[in-house]
């Protein structure tokens, strides 16, 4: 498994509630660096499977750790075939 389905598989088990996965504690549980996990966060959030946990360094905005995407509360409406 490579890190970026073990860093989906941390943030699908996550609850509505609960914080955000930071970019240390995501290199600590996987056991390695965290520029390792912050470039492959970075490509999550670009791809659209993860949302970004923000902060502020010195006005700059900059990537702290990542949430998962929201559910979808309603089902897609069924694809009409004629």
């Amino acid at each position: 498994m490579d890190l970026e389905e073990q860093i989906l598989k941390v943030l699908r088990a996550m609850g509505a509630n609960d914080r955000p996965a930071t970019i240390s504690f995501l290199a600590r549980r996987f056991g390695t660096s965290a520029a390792l996990v912050a470039g492959s966060a970075q490509a999550m959030v670009n791809r659209g499977v993860a949302q970004p946990s923000m902060i502020d360094v010195r006005g700059t905005p900059t990537l702290h750790g990542l949430l998962p995407q929201p559910k979808v509360l309603a089902e897609p409406a069924p694809a009409i075939l004629g």
